[in-house]
C-alpha cells in the first residue's frame, strides 16, 4: 500500500494562507478548499490526478516471477556475460510490501500573477529482491528449484515544477481556467512546467551509472544526471513504432544491467566499450508520456545466494507522439 505525506502539509491538509495563491504560512487551521489547494495539499493532490507523470513503479516486476523479454537483435548472449555463477537464476523480480512519498514543497512569488511550487519528492520503497533457480541436476540427481528472497530497501528522488497564475474572469477563458480546480478564487490550476527523471538507490548500494542514451530515428539525447529539471513541453518526442535503442554506461563492466518499461523488461547485452550495455525496443503505439528505466544490478545480487540486493536505477521520461516535420 502506498502511504503519501508532505513536509508542509498534513494529510488532512489543514493549512492557512496569507491569500488565494500565496504560500501557506505556519500556523494554520483553515479548512477552506481554495486555500488547501492553493497550500502544498494541491500541489499534492495535482500530482496525484497526473498518474503517467508521476509514474513510480516502472522497475517493479508485481507479484509474480517473470522472465526478461527477448531482444531478436541479438542472436546470442556475449562470452563473460554470466561469469563466476555461483547459482543459475530462471526468473527473478522484486515485490515491494510497502511504499512511502513525501513531498517538499517550496512556494516562489516571481510576481504578483504568478506562484511557482518547486517540488522534491521521494519515495522509500521496502520489500524483497527475488530469484528463483533453474532445476540443476547433481550426480543424474535432478535438484528441485529454489526461492531466494533479499531485502530491498530504495530510496527514489524525483524532482518537479509547478505554477498558477491569476486569472481574468471577465472573459470565457479566465472563468473556465479558474473553475477547473473546483475553486473559483481567481487563480488557475496547478500546471506542471518542469519534470526531471528519477533516481533509485538501493541502501547501501555501491553501483553506478553514467550515461544514458536514447536513440530514436531523428531523436538522439543522453541523461548524465537524470534529476535535472527539462520544460515538459522539450522532453524528447518519438514516434509510435519507431524503433529505439538505449545504451547505458555504468562503472562496472559485470554488472548485472535491465532495461525496464511498462509493457515489459529486458536484459541489456554488453556493448562494444566495457562497461557498456544495449537494448532495442519497438516505442509502443499509444500517445502520451511513458517512462523506461534502466537498471544496474551488482553481479552477485543476481548470480549468487548470498550476494546483497546491490541496485542503481535511472527512470527517464519520454513522450510517444507525432513527431513535427524537420524543415
Amino acid at each position: 500500500m502506498k502511504h503519501v505525506t508532505a513536509s508542509l502539509v498534513s494529510l488532512a491538509g489543514l493549512l492557512v494562507l496569507t491569500g488565494c495563491g500565496q504560500s501557506p504560512t505556519a500556523n494554520s487551521t483553515t479548512t477552506d478548499p481554495a486555500a488547501v489547494y492553493a497550500s502544498a495539499a494541491g500541489v499534492q493532490s495535482q500530482t496525484q490526478a497526473m498518474p503517467d507523470e508521476f509514474e513510480t513503479t516502472t522497475y517493479e516486476d508485481g507479484t509474480l516471477a517473470k522472465a526478461d523479454m527477448t531482444d531478436p537483435s541479438f542472436a546470442v548472449i556475449k562470452s563473460g556475460f554470466q561469469t563466476d555463477a555461483d547459482i543459475r537464476p530462471a526468473y527473478w523480480f522484486r515485490l515491494i510490501r510497502s511504499h512511502d512519498r513525501h513531498f517538499d514543497v517550496q512556494f516562489e512569488h516571481p510576481d504578483t500573477m504568478t506562484v511557482v511550487a518547486r517540488v522534491h519528492i521521494t519515495d522509500r520503497i521496502l520489500g524483497t529482491f527475488n530469484v528463483v533457480t533453474r532445476p540443476d541436476t547433481i550426480d543424474g540427481q535432478i535438484i528441485e528449484r529454489t526461492w531466494i528472497k533479499k531485502p530491498l530497501a530504495d530510496t527514489a528522488e524525483r524532482n518537479a515544477v509547478f505554477a498558477r497564475h491569476r486569472t481574468n474572469d471577465e472573459d470565457a477563458a479566465g472563468e473556465a481556467e479558474d473553475r477547473e480546480d473546483g475553486c473559483k478564487d481567481g487563480w488557475s490550476p496547478w500546471r506542471l512546467r518542469q519534470t526531471s527523471g528519477t533516481e533509485i538507490t538501493s541502501d547501501g548500494g555501491t553501483r553506478s551509472i553514467l550515461s544514458v542514451r536514447i536513440q530514436a530515428g531523428d531523436v538522439d539525447f543522453t541523461v548524465t544526471d537524470p534529476l535535472v529539471l527539462v520544460r515538459r513541453a522539450d522532453l524528447a518526442r518519438i514516434a509510435p513504432g519507431t524503433p529505439v535503442e538505449v545504451t547505458a554506461t555504468t562503472g562496472d563492466a559485470t554488472d548485472v544491467v535491465v532495461l525496464y518499461a511498462r509493457w515489459g523488461r529486458m536484459r541489456m547485452r554488453p556493448g562494444a566499450a566495457p562497461g557498456e550495455f544495449v537494448g532495442r525496443f519497438l516505442a509502443p503505439e499509444h500517445y502520451g508520456l511513458r517512462h523506461i528505466a534502466v537498471n544496474a544490478l551488482a553481479h552477485g545480487t543476481l548470480f549468487t545466494d548470498n550476494g546483497p540486493y546491490d541496485s542503481k536505477a535511472w527512470g527517464i521520461p519520454f513522450v510517444i507522439g507525432a513527431v513535427a516535420a524537420q524543415p
